[in-house]
């Protein structure tokens, strides 16, 4: 399978001897985050969150109250469909991962900036989901306004590192995130597509 020769290839290259050469992912030490404090990893999931949630609502502020209504149609089923979204990022990522080692170009720089690529989605993929999930909760306490729901949901992002160890920290942040991106995967999902109507998005 595509998806597990791309782990392994990701394994292998954190090893330092493998198909990529001596690419090391980030040169980091995994244990730099999860033996933080949890007070440090709220503040920059607060962070991550208010910057990504931030990215979605300048470029697609449209998106966000259709994401919204979404939910209030469904959502019972929404973190089932936010965390296939996850998968489906993941499984295209690492696809794409595969691709270039099989292929053979751009070495362990290119598959570094793959693997980034992925973090990268995944962190704006959560970032709208949180925004969807304050922008919600101040809709049902007074009236919609995405700017505060995005502070909203970074605090609530930051809460859950903050209150719970990991790995159960982990679990509710994605959970969260989850259930906010769920009403737009569902219609994603669901829906006829072409490239005329995805333009018009």
């Amino acid at each position: 399978m595509a998806v597990g020769t791309a782990v392994r290839v990701v394994v292998t290259a954190s090893g330092g001897n493998g198909a990529v050469g001596t690419f090391v992912p980030g040169q980091m030490d995994p244990s730099i985050l999860t033996d933080a404090s949890g007070l440090l990893q709220g503040v920059v999931s607060f962070l991550l969150v208010l910057a990504a949630g931030w990215l979605v609502l300048v470029r697609s502020p449209g998106r966000v109250d259709e994401a919204v209504d979404t939910l209030y149609d469904e959502p019972v089923r929404a973190v089932l469909y936010g965390a296939m979204s996850y998968a489906v990022v993941l499984l295209l990522g690492l696809y794409g991962v595969n691709q270039v080692v099989r292929i053979g170009i751009g070495g362990g720089r290119l598959v570094q900036a793959g693997i980034i690529g992925i973090g990268i989605a995944i962190l704006v993929l959560s970032g709208f989901g949180f925004l969807v999930l304050g922008t919600l909760l101040t809709d049902i306490q007074r009236e919609r306004r995405p700017q505060y729901g995005l502070l909203v949901g970074a605090t609530l992002s930051a809460v859950s590192w903050i209150l719970l160890p990991l790995p159960w920290s982990a679990v509710v942040w994605f959970g969260l995130a989850a259930f906010g991106i769920g009403g737009s995967a569902r219609v994603w999902l669901h829906t006829d597509r072409t490239v005329e109507t995805e333009r018009q998005r």
